[in-house]
C-alpha cells in the first residue's frame, strides 16, 4: 500500500472512531446519562493512540498530537464521571485534530471537489433527457444528481442566476 492509500485508510479509521465516539457519548439517556456516556474513554484513548502512532511517520508535523500513557490512567470503575468526560474529550479532540492533519496531507478538500466534478461530468447526460433551453433545466438536472448521491439539496435561490 502506498503512502497516500495509507493516509486515506487512516483518515477513514479516524472518521470511524469519531463516529463511534459520537454514538457512545449520546447512547445513555435520562438522569444518569453523564455517568454512562463516557465510561468507554480508555478504549477510545487506546484507539486514538494506535491511529496516531501509525500516522506519525506519514505526517510532516505532529507536534500538536498528544499521546496518552494508558498504564497510568485508571479504569472507569475507579474514576468519577467528570474525569471520564475529560479523558473522553481529550481522545475526541485529538482524533479530530489527527483527522484534520490527515486531510491536509491528502488534499482531502481538493480530492472531494475533483470527485464531484468527475461525477457530474460523467452523469449529467443521464439526468437531462432533452436539449435544455434554459440554465434552470441544467441546474435542476445537477440537483437531481447531487440529491441522488445523498448530498444536501441547495435551497438558496440567489446561488444561481435564473435565466
Amino acid at each position: 500500500m502506498d503512502q497516500k492509500q495509507q493516509l486515506k485508510q487512516l483518515l477513514s479509521n479516524a472518521n470511524a472512531l469519531l463516529e463511534a465516539m459520537r454514538y457512545s457519548s449520546t447512547a445513555a439517556s435520562g438522569d444518569m446519562a453523564n455517568i454512562g456516556n463516557f465510561t468507554s474513554y480508555k478504549t477510545f484513548l487506546r484507539k486514538y493512540n494506535d491511529l496516531a502512532t501509525e500516522a506519525l511517520p506519514l505526517l510532516p508535523n505532529t507536534t500538536m498530537l498528544d499521546f496518552f500513557q494508558l498504564d497510568s490512567i485508571k479504569g472507569s470503575a475507579s474514576t468519577v464521571w467528570p474525569l471520564q468526560k475529560e479523558y473522553f474529550e481529550a481522545a475526541y479532540s485529538n482524533t479530530a485534530l489527527l483527522k484534520s492533519l490527515l486531510e491536509g496531507v491528502i488534499g482531502y478538500a481538493e480530492d472531494q471537489t475533483h470527485a464531484l466534478r468527475d461525477f457530474i461530468q460523467a452523469n449529467v447526460r443521464k439526468a437531462i433527457f432533452v436539449v435544455p433551453e434554459r440554465e434552470l433545466e441544467i441546474q435542476n438536472g445537477v440537483e437531481v444528481l447531487v440529491v441522488g448521491r445523498g448530498m444536501a439539496k441547495v435551497t438558496c435561490l440567489d446561488c444561481f442566476s435564473q435565466s
